[in-house]
């Protein structure tokens, strides 16, 4: 399947429908450049998350994507989540069985081929609009391939389908702020060493929190994000 098929329903279906019914601004999509895949690290408060990063990371990349998710929920919940799940060929993870490495080692044998990954570093969803101390497969990604990493920011969908409900509502509110990428090639060798990939998993964390607006604080459990970044 070459780049321009596999587009093509994010640029007739896909990106036009969320921007008429859910995305109000996209920003930073000039912070991606169209030679590396990259390594998204985008906050997680809620199953539109995937539907509002993946048109602007596709577009803004053109290379294939995939994201980690939950087999429950995307393999055998509704079927527009399988669809979604099968059309981006998503990885499965098995939540609370092991580490996820296996599900880690699929998604750097993505990288390998040039794919984009999307992960959430947090690892589920968060209650309200919230961030939760961040879990270092994102740190090991990142020493593993050497690829970059990019923090997104996402505010928006965790009013129009937070935790615990199961259909959306459909407002344009949503924001999508796309940062810089961030190297770590520095700590390259060391993906044994617990202090550096928490370095690199906090440094990822604060960014994500700049770009909503917000300050992270890696000590605390729970920070809560109740303002829009539409200022930020």
């Amino acid at each position: 399947m070459s780049i321009g098929t596999y587009l093509l329903p994010e640029r007739v279906f896909l990106l036009p429908l969320l921007r008429t019914f859910l995305i109000d601004r996209e920003i930073g999509r000039e912070n991606l450049r169209h030679d590396t895949p990259y390594i998204f690290a985008i906050n997680h408060n809620s199953h539109l998350d995937e539907f509002v990063v993946m048109p602007p990371i596709v577009l803004g990349t053109r290379r294939k994507t995939h994201f980690f998710a939950d087999r429950k929920h995307w393999f055998e919940g509704k079927i527009y989540l399988r669809l979604l799940a099968m059309r981006f060929k998503a990885i499965p993870v098995d939540r609370g069985k092991g580490t996820g490495d296996n599900a880690l080692k699929k998604g750097l044998e993505y990288l390998r081929r040039g794919h984009n990954i999307i992960i959430y570093p947090e690892g589920t969803r968060g209650q309200g609009f919230e961030l939760q101390k961040g879990k270092v497969g994102v740190a090991k990604l990142a020493l593993w391939s050497g690829v970059p990493v990019v923090p997104v920011g996402v505010w928006g969908t965790h009013l129009l389908m937070p935790k615990g409900k199961h259909s959306p509502s459909f407002r344009k509110i949503v924001t999508v702020k796309v940062g810089k990428p961030l190297s770590f090639r520095e700590f390259m060798g060391r993906t044994d060493d617990l202090q550096v990939l928490r370095t690199i998993t906090d440094r990822v964390m604060v960014e994500i929190a700049r770009l909503l607006g917000q300050e992270y604080r890696p000590d605390g459990d729970l920070i809560k994000l109740e303002t829009s970044p539409q200022s930020a």
